[in-house]
């Protein structure tokens, strides 16, 4: 059975949120790009709103061996669930901090725990190429958001090189260019996150389409390498 699938997996930012039409999102972009390049050619989403490391650990594990042989690339890009749930509006402690030291250590806690068992069990399946996405931050002016977007990115990154998978890094190009490539961006605080619609979580078109740059820069090196050594 050939490997011929571009696999994405993750939770709102594959599922194509924040895009204004499904053909604008990065996974569509990453398609174009692989079927012209005969890298891949179907591509299969397992990507939901909402969906954490956790949940998505939960979804992978009952993906049956035989759909695992037919992959030849997994983009996988999770974390801004995550962020969403330890920024959920909550109640002020006594000091005025929406977001306790303690809650927001255990969160990262689980959030590294449950992102090693996603990367163990996709090394388990074996597969040629994954390359996993940093996690842009949407609320910068928010230093717990801050602190947790950055501890997440230091255990994909440690999760990553453990398991031999490549990193394509998100964060840096959005760094003071939010305002640009976020749908709804406003204060990047987050009270943002109050508003009844266009909360600021997920990339607009611009922001889809630097998605797909990063990723389909990452692959046509790899493959470019790849067929220089392969040849005569």
């Amino acid at each position: 059975m050939p490997r011929d699938v571009y696999l994405a997996l993750g939770d709102g930012i594959p599922a194509g949120l924040g895009a204004s039409h499904p053909g604008l999102s990065f996974v569509r972009h990453v398609t174009s790009f692989v079927k012209e390049r005969s890298i891949a050619r179907r591509t299969v989403v397992i990507a939901q709103p909402g969906l954490t490391v956790k949940h998505l650990f939960e979804v992978v594990r009952t993906i049956q061996p035989a759909f695992w042989e037919t992959v030849r690339i997994a983009t996988l890009s999770i974390g801004s669930a995550d962020l969403a749930r330890l920024l959920k509006p909550r109640r002020l402690t006594l000091d005025g901090n929406p977001f306790p030291p303690r809650a927001v250590i255990k969160k990262a806690d689980e959030f590294g725990y449950h992102t090693d068992q996603l990367f163990q069990l996709i090394r388990e399946r074996h597969l040629p190429h994954v390359l996993v996405t940093t996690l842009y931050n949407p609320f910068p002016s928010c230093p717990p958001a801050v602190r947790f977007v950055e501890g997440m990115n230091g255990i994909r990154r440690d999760c990553a090189a453990y398991h031999h998978f490549e990193i394509v890094d998100l964060d840096d190009a959005f760094r003071d260019n939010e305002a640009y490539l976020i749908q709804g961006y406003r204060t990047g605080d987050w009270p943002d996150l109050l508003q009844p619609v266009n909360r600021p979580m997920f990339p607009n078109n611009a922001g889809h389409k630097l998605i797909a740059h990063l990723i389909t820069r990452h692959l046509g090196q790899r493959f470019r390498a790849k067929s220089r050594r392969s040849g005569p």
